[in-house]
């Protein structure tokens, strides 16, 4: 894998994980597939959402 400065690793709780985990479930129940979107798809939208939230974005 190659180097690229512009990720940074994010360390989340226990508790944290298992929701993100839980939001995956429901997302691979929703689609025809059975397929999920990937924890780091599923926590970029969680931040951009925030972000938007609190008008930073």
């Amino acid at each position: 894998m190659a180097y690229n400065p512009n990720f940074k690793p994010v360390l989340l709780t226990k508790e944290q994980m298992q929701a993100v985990k839980r939001i995956q479930d429901s997302e691979r129940a929703k689609s025809p597939y059975q397929v999920a979107p990937t924890l780091n798809a599923i926590v970029r939208g969680i931040i951009d959402k925030a972000l938007k939230q609190e008008g930073l974005v």
